[in-house]
């Protein structure tokens, strides 16, 4: 039903983007990829980092609420990128948790993400990084699962606390290409506006029920993500100059119709609604209860910085920065690979550079917190 709308659509789709021609395909973008390597994304996250600051009392919460015993305790840090943003919280678990039950406890920290992960710079953050959660402790034992999460990763029952921030907003799979705009969530198409609610809707509960599986009976799983109002998702001004990028870059032969139909972030945040939508008036779900669940607006550093320097051209590396760095491996998996991906990503930031430089803004954005137990009965 919807392949048959999304035909009919293709006249009114060049509205939103002067070029766009009859031969669009109709077949799904590669695979989501990692983000940037080689320590990028690490320094490119301040705006992640800064959205984690905002969960960590409530992270404190659940490590002194999990259930323990004598047992080895279990971190899981689920999608930990390149490890920078994940020392604070780590190291913040494994203070309170050792506050309960000695400093001599062992503790195991897994840190998961897809194959394609920088995990070398993950590690040489563990080791090198002063802010290290290994710094100055012992009896701390790491280790890395390349995997998607929404397989399973770990057997039934092991993990005391899992840790999960600004992952999944990200789909499993692109369920439908959005040819009038490269995040799906900014499409003008009802029809694909379902398709990427439907997905996210997949996902939430696919996730859930993985770590239900995972966790102990009395253990905690914090999850933070971009987040929405009923009114409005945010985002809107990065998101849209970035559009803009490709749209210039059709008109001036750098991409075909068939091209630019193909390069789609399958991202998008979720409103409230869609956080408590599988879980019971008892706010319970695959053994997992809702302590806590809210959406607040997100910082906003590089306009902070802007407003005390007024120097847009600072301004406008942070964003792209941030946007590359979650976004460009998989925009480059877009473009054919008999072309020269890298440059024409180069010239895409470079572009979005220029243009955030040109016209600087706030950047609007929400963060959604949610803090899940797995209750004692739950299996």
């Amino acid at each position: 039903m919807r392949r048959k709308a999304y035909k009919i659509h293709k006249t009114r789709l060049r509205r939103h983007c002067v070029g766009l021609g009859e031969n669009m395909s109709e077949a799904v973008s590669p695979a989501i990829a990692a983000m940037e390597g080689r320590g990028f994304y690490n320094r490119n996250s301040a705006m992640q980092a800064a959205g984690n600051a905002t969960a960590l009392a409530l992270w404190e919460k659940a490590a002194q609420s999990v259930e323990l015993g004598e047992e080895t305790l279990v971190i899981a840090d689920y999608g930990s990128s390149q490890g920078v943003n994940s020392m604070e919280p780590v190291s913040t678990a494994i203070r309170v948790l050792r506050s309960r039950v000695g400093e001599d406890r062992m503790v195991e920290v897994i840190h998961t993400d897809l194959p394609s992960n920088d995990f070398t710079s993950l590690f040489t953050a563990l080791s090198d990084n002063p802010d290290s959660y290994m710094a100055g402790r012992s009896g701390i034992f790491p280790s890395a699962i390349g995997r998607t999460y929404f397989e399973g990763l770990m057997p039934p029952g092991r993990v005391h606390l899992g840790w999960n921030s600004w992952t999944i907003q990200w789909m499993s799979r692109n369920p439908i290409d959005a040819p009038d705009h490269a995040f799906a969530m900014r499409s003008k198409l009802p029809e694909i506006q379902e398709a990427v609610v439907e997905q996210q809707a997949r996902d939430w509960r696919n996730f859930l029920e993985l770590r239900s599986r995972e966790l102990r009976p009395g253990g905690w799983l914090l999850s933070l993500f971009p987040g929405g109002r009923p009114d409005r998702l945010g985002w809107e001004w990065l998101t849209g100059e970035l559009w803009e990028v490709f749209c210039d870059m059709r008109r001036g032969g750098v991409f075909s119709d068939h091209e630019l139909a193909l390069i789609n972030v399958p991202t998008a945040p979720r409103r409230l609604a869609d956080v408590y939508a599988p879980f019971s008036k008892e706010k319970q779900f695959a053994g997992l209860q809702i302590e806590h669940a809210e959406i607040q607006p997100g910082p906003d550093i590089h306009w902070d910085d802007f407003k005390r320097s007024g120097d847009a051209t600072k301004l406008a590396g942070g964003w792209t920065g941030m946007m590359r760095g979650f976004s460009g491996p998989t925009i480059m998996n877009c473009i054919d690979p008999a072309r020269d991906r890298a440059a024409l990503v180069d010239e895409i930031f470079s572009r979005f550079a220029d243009r955030l430089a040109a016209n600087p803004q706030p950047h609007e954005h929400f963060i959604a917190i949610v803090l899940l137990s797995k209750t004692r009965a739950a299996t």
